[in-house]
């Protein structure tokens, strides 16, 4: 079980005995609700998941920052909010490197933030048709921990709404700073696929193969 006061969330336990967390961060407008059964979609009883709602009321739901190009004060408040619950995740028990994120859209791009910046190595990041605020001195401020944090990106070439171009301009400067980044391209539009959960159940799998 995990408790928390600094989103409202929705902890779903994992179907088998298991120490490994994903964290799940929805988009723009979006909340928790469509993600209820994440867990039997994405079909890994050996994952325990954490569902957060973004804190701003937004539409019918959340955000988790402001309209670009204003979205840099935000993204550093819930950077911080975060580091806060790993912090607090971390004393509850749970080990960073077996915490995933798990982030679609702007949810995506709080994901990132996050593993560019916390100062551990994290068990995954798991970006979904998402993109990038890349701060000044980004790669120089890259520890030596969070280089070793796996990540895969998934985006469409259909997104009418994040090209798909722009994220892997985003992707490959990641791989140019030494990352472990694996991309994935597909014909979709700016959402989650069925088609998308094998590939991100194999990857997962393949992470958590690396911690035995």
């Amino acid at each position: 079980m995990i408790t928390t006061d600094l989103f409202k969330h929705k902890f779903i336990p994992a179907k088998k005995k298991s120490d490994n967390l994903m964290i799940v961060l929805h988009g723009r407008g979006d909340s928790i609700k469509p993600f209820f059964s994440f867990n039997e979609e994405l079909n890994l009883p050996e994952m325990n998941y954490l569902l957060l709602n973004a804190p701003r009321r937004f539409m019918d739901g959340y955000t988790w920052y402001g309209e670009p190009p204003f979205q840099g004060k935000g993204v550093l408040k819930i950077r911080e909010k975060l580091f806060d619950l790993l912090n607090d995740l971390e004393n509850q028990g749970w080990k960073s490197e077996k915490i995933f994120l798990f982030g679609f859209s702007q949810g995506c791009l709080i994901s990132a933030d996050i593993g560019l910046n916390y100062p551990k190595k994290l068990g995954g990041i798991v970006g979904i048709s998402g993109y990038f605020n890349f701060y000044p001195r980004w790669r120089a401020n890259l520890s030596q921990e969070a280089r070793q944090t796996p990540w895969i990106f998934t985006h469409g070439h259909q997104d009418d709404v994040l090209p798909l171009e722009e994220t892997k301009y985003g992707v490959d400067k990641l791989k140019d700073a030494g990352l472990r980044v694996d991309w994935v391209e597909m014909e979709k539009d700016h959402s989650l696929k069925d088609e998308e959960y094998p590939i991100i159940r194999r990857w997962v799998r393949d992470q958590l193969a690396d911690l035995k």
